[in-house]
């Protein structure tokens, strides 16, 4: 039934191209309301979840749909929960640079070989000899389409510290200024 919804969204989401229903939507909101649903879900894998909005973001808003926002948003939370082990943090960091507000969520897992970053938002790919874990290899690349409609554009890099970093970065409607 996940996989099926997944695979709807992702149907539905590169079949309507841009043409969705755009309002003015505060990313800091979608991003609360995704760590409140994925609470218990963390709790339960032993994970901490911190969220850091730079000052300016706190009313920063984007144009877009609300609902699919909040879906990409929750399938990039979930792979990084999958993917840190007991004990660990995954970051949610919001600020803005040069009229774009970015969001990153790193995880503290032991991220990917760099050879595999280019494939991580291919529907189907699973990079999970690396990363362990479960799903069908929909959630990232359900997200970067997503990202792509808003006009934004997303990217997974390795951090210095270890883990996996995905940065998602969408034009400000407003700057919350």
């Amino acid at each position: 039934e996940a996989m099926t919804s997944q695979i709807l969204t992702l149907y539905r989401v590169s079949e309507q191209g841009g043409d969705i229903e755009r309002e003015g939507v505060q990313p800091v909101r979608v991003i609360n309301d995704v760590l409140r649903d994925a609470a218990d879900y963390a709790e339960h894998r032993g994970v901490d979840c911190l969220l850091t909005v730079s000052p300016d973001c706190r009313r920063a808003t984007v144009l877009g749909d609300r609902g699919l926002l909040q879906r990409a948003l929750d399938n990039i939370l979930q792979n990084a929960l999958d993917h840190t082990p007991p004990g660990k943090k995954v970051h949610v960091a919001m600020h803005s640079e040069q009229q774009q507000l970015v969001l990153e969520i790193r995880d503290e897992g032991p991220g990917v070989p760099n050879e595999v970053l280019p494939y991580l938002f291919e529907p189907f790919y699973r990079a999970d000899k690396s990363r362990g874990g479960k799903g069908w290899g929909l959630g990232l690349a359900i997200a970067k389409d997503i990202v792509a409609i808003h006009d934004g554009n997303i990217e997974a890099i390795n951090a210095e510290q270890g883990g996996l970093v995905v940065a998602l970065r969408f034009p400000l409607f407003t700057d919350g200024g």
